[in-house]
């Protein structure tokens, strides 16, 4: 994705609430909790939210609902069912295909380029693949084109082998969307099945997700979301006066209205970004990742370890997730979003003294007003963290 959004979205389409999955009970255990996110809830619906949120502690669901409208013009609402792009989320599953065949004894994450591709130049011959998943291997960000441009395996593999490294492989945390797309091809490579097909057949089915993928799953259009973004004139619009209901939503589509080739995006997007998914799928794979349904203790270890410092003290990346640790009286974080402009979605991991606290939100409606939200959906679980903390 051309984005890598890290923070949660507040919408500006018309509020309403969908298929409530009733808030916990409040016990003595998280009455706290409960009770700010029921305050959260409402505000929700009264500011115009339009998205899903699930935040769960442990196995228990604190919070599933269905805000606003999936699509705006046939005022066709949000569900728990809807399907959305989750962005650069798919890193993640990338990683754990690149762990599973690890764990298949197929390949290692210390393999470098030169064991899988004859053409390779020197300059990238050494790059390892932990390098590429942890965003060290000096590659360019993105390729040109933007997410939706034809681009082939071929073409694809061709200009990237043709760019210049911009930093020494090994030597410093760069964000490469262009990396991403390079192990999926390895994937491909290495499986014999396509990127998608080898998610389906050896992390989605063992998690029990129907409902994710690029084009396997045979979406209805009526279960996709529809993205929306703002007129151009729109920080003119609001320093005028305007109020944020006023501004005007410009329909994009869903992803399937654009340019995909037969097997899912293009290889601008494919297996860095772009993968289609349910908030109930996703807690699937959160359950998954707590167990050995999809990989061994010892991969996901590597799934989430502090593998490479980034540009922000405390803040490491693990294999297509972030391991946040920059405020220790929070405890650690680990999390990953996505953002095309359009769709914004978070995936956060709260790792207290006890239970972990799952924090997943979307939204096909992306504006300039989602720090607020976030920070108000933060505060809303804040107490829980801190009770955690203090044990």
């Amino acid at each position: 994705m051309r984005t890598l959004l890290l923070l949660l979205p507040l919408l500006a389409l018309p509020a309403c609430a969908h298929q409530t999955s009733p808030l916990a009970d409040a016990s003595s255990n998280n009455h706290a909790v409960v009770s700010s996110l029921t305050a959260w809830h409402q505000a929700s619906i009264e500011t115009g939210f339009s998205g899903l949120a699930l935040i769960a502690e442990g196995e228990q669901v604190l919070l599933q609902q269905a805000y606003g409208l999936a699509d705006y013009e046939q005022q066709r609402p949000f569900t728990t069912d809807t399907v959305f792009d989750t962005g650069s989320v798919t890193k993640q599953f990338t990683a754990a295909a690149i762990l599973r065949l690890q764990q298949q004894g197929l390949l290692s994450v210390q393999d470098t380029l030169a064991q899988f591709f004859s053409d390779v130049p020197a300059d990238k011959a050494g790059i390892s693949l932990h390098q590429l998943l942890t965003h060290s291997g000096g590659l360019i960000g993105d390729l040109r084109g933007g997410d939706y441009s034809p681009k082939t395996r071929q073409d694809f593999l061709r200009q990237l082998f043709a760019s210049r490294l911009q930093s020494t492989p090994g030597s410093q945390f760069a964000y490469s969307n262009a990396g991403y797309g390079l192990l999926g091809l390895i994937i491909e490579q290495v499986s014999g099945q396509s990127y998608e097909s080898y998610l389906q057949q050896w992390l989605f089915q063992p998690a029990g997700m129907q409902h994710t993928g690029y084009v396997l799953p045979k979406w209805p259009a009526e279960q996709l979301a529809v993205g929306y973004y703002q007129d151009r004139r729109w920080f003119q619009r609001i320093r005028h006066g305007l109020s944020k209901s006023e501004l005007p939503a410009r329909r994009w589509g869903n992803p399937l209205d654009h340019s995909w080739a037969d097997d899912g995006p293009w290889w601008n997007l494919h297996a860095n970004g772009g993968l289609l998914s349910t908030l109930g799928d996703l807690y699937l794979w959160y359950q998954a990742l707590q167990s050995d349904k999809v990989l061994s203790d010892e991969q996901r270890g590597l799934l989430f370890a502090p593998h490479q410092a980034t540009t922000r003290p405390g803040l490491y990346y693990g294999y297509g997730w972030l391991i946040d640790n920059s405020t220790p009286e929070h405890g650690i974080v680990i999390r990953h979003g996505g953002s095309n402009g359009l769709f914004t979605m978070d995936f956060r991991i709260h790792q207290p003294a006890e239970q972990p606290l799952l924090l997943l939100w979307m939204t096909n409606y992306s504006d300039q007003y989602f720090s607020q939200n976030r920070d108000a959906l933060l505060h809303a679980v804040q107490s829980r963290i801190e009770e955690h903390q203090a044990k």
